[in-house]
């Protein structure tokens, strides 16, 4: 289990053509993981540059150790937002201590998916109900899309009660134009490059690159009155044990929290992992596969890869990664052979965090926004929700009340026990336990 890299690595650095691949695909993961990795850590609720600390040391480990050829981990937008859920609730709202609890629920999220990894519950996994699954991301997709909404504003965060009285809100805090306009424009041109140009594959994966670099020229070249990312400290981040001695939180929370983000998080890991797995070896003009089926995916081993990853995040002093679904799909369509694309992609970032940093100054927060709702749009998958219903009432209904209770206890915060409210996590929860009550009459009729 330990050294997984040996089924790939020594073919790849031996043939000429492998290591181009993955030279190709892993540049390219890294022009979309840059910004990506930035715009999911303030979806955390931390300062940017801790979305890069994730994109980088993780990226690798999670390669070398995972059993998957084409997973790319780091950031992602589900993780991120149960993350920043969490180190709310832990610190007690305590902004100074976001980062310190984030940094504690990447070790301990990655010590249970190792623990499990070594148990061998990677099985565990498939008996998650799909249809809650859907309902659950459906709204928490909705959820991070609207938690963006100030930066395409231009506006500091809001709550709900600021918005029943919308002149008050706005006479404090005006919408900045500016902001709002290129959000759209930026919006545009995604959905241009991404979803028009799809003859051109490389150009149409760099999307998100594109939106970035103009963003930055338009912000330097109008002088920019929206918020900008800022100053970003040069250099790789420093690896140390988080100091435990500072937690104050609630110990059950902490455990909560941990489980869910593990669950959640490798589900999307190994989903996309088994998906791309499936997909067959291209061919070349004679008919003749380029390259052999990859080593298969096993739940056991991707458990153990993506807790590793997860604490060398924590040991880098940064947040709780997963495998992407965008970025996994970008790299096996660019052609990556192997897990050295992930190799090339953590180089290019730590170039990226070594010099040049200073490029991403003027970076317009509204960029940021517009990228992470564009990544999580597609997650919303309302239609699938009502195809379901009207295939399967039962399945159908649990799905929708999954759905609707992951937007409703977030905004009811019942306590529960003490020191646990219930918020976004409490809907997979409850969903789960409806498909049980549900499963269990149908087997009583």
């Amino acid at each position: 289990m330990l050294f997984n890299f040996s089924t790939w690595l020594p073919e790849s650095l031996l043939n000429k053509n492998y290591i181009l691949r993955d030279i190709i695909a892993g540049t390219t993961i890294a022009m979309i993981i840059i910004p990506q990795s930035m715009a999911y850590a303030t979806l955390a609720d931390v300062s940017p540059v801790y979305g890069l600390y994730a994109a980088l040391i993780p990226v690798g480990i999670a390669a070398f150790f995972g059993s998957s050829r084409y997973l790319a981990t780091g950031p992602v937008a589900m993780v991120c937002l149960l993350t920043s859920v969490a180190i709310t609730s832990l610190s007690a709202g305590d902004t100074s201590l976001y980062i310190f609890y984030a940094v504690i629920l990447a070790v301990t999220v990655g010590s249970f998916q190792v623990t499990l990894a070594f148990l061998k519950a990677g099985k565990i996994f498939d008996t998650i109900p799909e249809h809650v699954l859907l309902g659950f991301t459906s709204a928490a997709a909705l959820i991070i899309s609207t938690s963006q909404l100030s930066k395409v504003f231009g506006m500091p965060k809001i709550s709900l009660g600021q918005l029943a009285n919308p002149e008050l809100l706005l006479a404090n805090t005006p919408i900045n134009l500016e902001a709002l306009t290129l959000s759209i424009l930026v919006l545009f041109l995604m959905y241009l490059i991404k979803y028009k140009f799809t003859k051109f594959m490389t150009l149409s994966n760099l999307a998100v690159f594109f939106a970035v670099l103009l963003s930055i020229l338009y912000s330097l070249a109008q002088s920019y009155s929206g918020p900008v990312v800022g100053y970003i400290v040069p250099g790789l981040p420093d690896f140390k044990i988080p100091d435990y001695g500072i937690f104050n939180g609630s110990v059950p929370m902490l455990i909560i929290h941990t489980i869910i983000i593990a669950f959640v998080g490798f589900m999307e890991a190994i989903a996309i992992a088994k998906q791309l797995y499936s997909k067959k070896p291209p061919k070349d003009s004679n008919g003749v596969e380029l390259y052999k089926n990859p080593t298969p995916v096993d739940s056991n081993q991707e458990l153990f890869g993506q807790g590793i990853a997860n604490i060398s995040s924590g040991i880098s002093g940064s947040i709780p990664v997963s495998g992407s679904f965008s970025r996994s799909a970008v790299n096996e369509a660019s052609g990556a052979y192997s897990g050295l694309s992930s190799i090339v992609t953590m180089i290019v970032v730590g170039i990226t965090l070594l010099f040049a940093t200073p490029l991403l100054f003027s970076l317009p927060q509204a960029t940021l926004g517009i990228i992470v709702i564009f990544a999580v749009i597609p997650l919303i998958r309302i239609k699938e929700m009502s195809k379901l219903y009207t295939e399967s009432k039962r399945l159908g209904v649990i799905t929708w009340i999954t759905f609707a209770s992951t937007l409703i206890f977030p905004m009811l915060s019942i306590e529960i026990y003490e020191g646990i409210t219930t918020h976004i996590w409490t809907g997979i929860i409850f969903g789960f336990l409806i498909h049980i009550i549900f499963s269990k009459q149908q087997i009583a009729e």
